[in-house]
């Protein structure tokens, strides 16, 4: 985490002597501008944040995980309801999406109201499972359903997670008009680390490996001000292509710009 700092802060000073000519503070960013006759960019170090939650869609089974598309064996021996859950099936209610961009290269032509973004974002994903007592567990090198049970007696059994978090780079066409804004765009984003985790007792666990590597989605938004809605879609599988072709939709708030 110091290193990406370090190089964030590195890449804004080159950033700086490149662009620096005017600096516009504001209560959200600050942009550093190079203007000619045709067009001026920004460098943004702002730092709007994104709020929402996310449903898995197409959630379809491959490989070994097929063979679960229901709750695994050991838990209808303890008597709970096999037929109507899949293992992968989560609380959209306590799913969690936050993500928050670091900084932004701004491309805008002189009287268009058309804005072209390329930002730096860490996005963080919580999924809790609907049925709290099972968790992933790898087993002869995949991820595999497991009972919490069978590692953690006193488990009260409320809330099971995992999470993945990623480093990706957003590119947006916006187009503005007074204090109204609407973009469409798409991402790209490298997977930097995953866990899973229960409660009561508490315990978390890094497990990467449950999430693909790499992730892309399009995206979709509007705002006024500083406060906005926004909606995003996995192109790719968020678990290896060859155990699940589950997508992620995503939605909610933007504050900041």
């Amino acid at each position: 985490m110091k290193k990406l700092l370090l190089v964030l802060a590195a890449s804004a000073a080159l950033s700086a002597g490149v662009f620096a000519q005017e600096i516009d503070p504001d209560i959200n960013q600050i942009a550093l501008t190079k203007e000619d006759s045709r067009f001026h960019a920004d460098l943004h170090l702002g730092f709007p944040m994104y709020f929402g939650t996310s449903a898995l869609v197409n959630t379809t089974y491959k490989g070994a995980w097929a063979a679960y598309e229901h709750l695994p064996a050991d838990i209808m021996e303890l008597g709970r309801d096999t037929k109507t859950t899949d293992f992968m099936d989560t609380q959209i209610g306590r799913n969690f999406v936050y993500g928050l961009e670091m900084a932004s290269l701004h491309f805008t032509a002189d009287g268009s109201p058309l804005d072209i973004s390329l930002g730096l974002r860490w996005t963080f994903m919580d999924f809790t499972f609907k049925d709290p007592g099972i968790t992933l567990r790898p087993v002869n090198g995949t991820y595999l359903p497991s009972l919490i049970a069978l590692e953690a007696s006193d488990y009260d059994g409320k809330k099971s997670k995992i999470h993945a978090t990623y480093l990706g780079v957003p590119l947006r066409f916006t187009f503005q008009a007074d204090d109204v804004r609407a973009f469409v765009g798409a991402s790209a984003e490298y997977r930097v680390g995953g866990y899973t985790k229960y409660k009561n007792p508490k315990h978390r666990a890094p497990h990467s490996g449950i999430f693909s590597p790499f992730r892309a989605t399009v995206e979709a938004g509007v705002s006024y001000k500083t406060l906005g809605l926004f909606v995003s879609y996995g192109l790719t599988p968020l678990f290896p292509e060859e155990l699940s072709d589950a997508r992620t939709l995503s939605f909610g708030i933007i504050f900041g710009r």
